[in-house]
């Protein structure tokens, strides 16, 4: 359970940081090196306070106990992806009203009226890609998560199984491709790094 968490720990701490950089960035602690070491071992504490529970309960039949397989499920897809759904509606919250705040001073009362009843290009696009996000992630982890919990009540081929856990795999791959991809300081970087060396 500890590695799937992490994995879970790892795309929650990502949307956080995401939030916080978007949110909060003016703030200068949130660069630096200390920040970074209190995101990792919070991610790992987090993980090891929530793994104990099916460590301290450990019986011989404990892979056919149902409350560890709803246990690992709530914690590795429905909890993580809820927080991932909550960081991104304050993001779209935030970027929203503060597109808002441009277009107000940019524009005269009545244009002003019209625009709040449409979604900025800007806006639609941050939506887009977190609603795709949060989608990818819970279609990827929750069948082999569902199969763990309902394994016992329906028969399914290894070979089926074996696509749960590469469809979790992939899922994980794309989200963190797509974090990547996204930001742009990030991409920027990279471009300068690669294509300019001097």
């Amino acid at each position: 359970m500890m590695c799937n968490l992490q994995v879970s720990l790892a795309v929650v701490e990502a949307s956080f940081n995401r939030l916080c950089s978007i949110v909060y960035h003016t703030k200068p602690f949130l660069r630096t090196k200390r920040w970074a070491i209190i995101c990792i071992v919070s991610q790992w504490t987090i993980g090891i306070i929530l793994t104990v529970p099916t460590i301290s309960f450990n019986e011989p039949n404990c892979s056919l106990q149902l409350w560890k397989r709803i246990y690992k499920f709530v914690f590795i897809v429905i909890i993580p992806s809820m927080i991932c759904l909550m960081n991104n509606m304050m993001i779209f919250k935030y970027v929203r009203s503060s597109t808002n705040r441009i277009q107000t001073s940019l524009e005269d009362a009545k244009n002003n009226q019209q625009q709040h009843q449409h979604i900025s290009r800007r806006d639609l696009h941050l939506l887009r890609h977190m609603i795709v996000m949060f989608c990818i992630f819970v279609v990827g982890w929750s069948p082999i998560y569902l199969y763990v919990v309902f394994g016992n009540v329906t028969s399914i081929t290894s070979t089926i199984v074996s696509a749960f856990i590469l469809l979790a795999g992939l899922s994980l791959l794309i989200d963190i491709s797509n974090l990547f991809l996204y930001n742009h300081e990030l991409r920027r970087y990279f471009r300068e790094k690669i294509f300019h060396r001097h």
